[in-house]
């Protein structure tokens, strides 16, 4: 096989330029990128209310108005609860009780003479911890939540004007290609919009899903404020992988440094194992899965880049547009063996060999 030194160097020099692009973009791609995710979601209502008679403004406004109000509404209410939490970890957390656990634990395991670990010392971290990373970990939670707000704001705007514009916008883009294969190009943006919506319908309802089996789980062991815990560990399910994992061990911790029985949090361990497990071997593949079409290879590829450039937004952001992105480099013939390898159905290395 020759390869064309000319050619691998434009590409990589496309691809870092790309990156480096959309990196310091940042400020205006990713509302752009939300604006582009919503308007997939909000076609269809806006397309049924366009049929009933209603016109173009009246049926973008108030689907998008609606959605803006649930939106602030839930969002309005998780962050109250979420300041009590944080006041009430100030005076309940036990943490002389559940450093002392640490410590027992700790020298029943170890050999004496080898090492020995302090109650008092083990305190004094478990203090630190709280101190340098609760806090500031929630108020860094709420400062990118302000960030995302903003950015929602601009992308509530572009994606009015998107949804407003979207008969121009598409005739701009499909004549840019051959007029020949015009119909190509509007079966692929209907594609294109169908995936978007697919996902974000199969996100809410993985979350709503979720957000209940949490919550029953978090109540019938007696812990505080579980819807709260709840909603965030469901919500944090659209960072796949690790998303799920990290919102699971925010409430098995409050558990462990709250309660005095600590089997309490062993217990919520065990149940949220199972319920991640029902999630990532059932729900997920089912209801978000079937939209993304992606290997777990793309899938992680996409966060970990989505992360990079953009944060916690790409995180969020990258993978239904990876998905998205594989629907077009699909129909281009030089790009479809990397189309192929990004998707679900990637051929096993034992066929080929046995096939050829």
């Amino acid at each position: 096989m020759k390869i064309s030194l000319s050619k691998t160097a434009y590409t990589l020099i496309v691809i870092v330029l790309g990156v480096l692009i959309l990196k310091q973009g940042g400020f205006l791609f990713i509302p752009l990128a939300f604006a582009f995710i919503g308007v997939s979601f909000y076609l269809r209502p806006v397309q049924w209310l366009e049929s009933k008679g209603f016109n173009s403004f009246w049926s973008i406004f108030t689907p998008l108005v609606t959605g803006s109000i649930v939106i602030f509404f839930v969002g309005y209410l998780m962050t109250s609860q979420i300041f009590q939490v944080a006041q009430s970890m100030d005076s309940d957390v036990n943490i002389e009780n559940a450093s002392a656990k640490i410590a027992e634990f700790f020298n029943d395991k170890v050999p004496a003479g080898m090492m020995s670990v302090d109650e008092k010392e083990v305190s004094e971290s478990m203090k630190n911890m709280l101190g340098d990373v609760g806090m500031p970990l929630i108020g860094g939670t709420f400062k990118t939540t302000g960030l995302l707000l903003s950015n929602g704001t601009l992308a509530l705007v572009f994606t009015f004007l998107i949804l407003l514009y979207r008969k121009g916008i598409a005739d701009v883009v499909i004549h840019l290609g051959d007029k020949t294969n015009a119909k190509d190009y509007a079966k692929l943006l209907l594609r294109l919009a169908k995936t978007g919506q697919q996902y974000m319908s199969g996100l809410g309802l993985l979350i709503i899903i979720l957000t209940t089996l949490y919550t029953i789980t978090f109540y019938a062991f007696g812990l505080e404020y579980s819807l709260v815990f709840a909603f965030v560990a469901a919500t944090l399910a659209i960072i796949p992988y690790i998303g799920t994992t990290i919102g699971a061990s925010l409430p098995v911790i409050y558990a462990y440094v709250t309660y005095d029985n600590h089997f309490i949090a062993l217990g919520l361990i065990g149940c949220i194992v199972l319920i991640q497990s029902l999630e990532g071997n059932f729900l997920t593949p089912k209801i978000v899965g079937g939209s993304m079409k992606l290997n777990p290879m793309a899938s992680l590829m996409a966060l970990v880049v989505g992360n990079y450039i953009w944060g916690l937004a790409g995180m969020v952001l990258f993978l239904p547009l990876a998905a998205m992105a594989r629907i077009v480099i699909k129909e281009i013939e030089p790009l479809k063996p990397l189309a192929e390898l990004s998707g679900d159905k990637i051929t096993n290395v034992d066929e080929v060999s046995v096939n050829h």
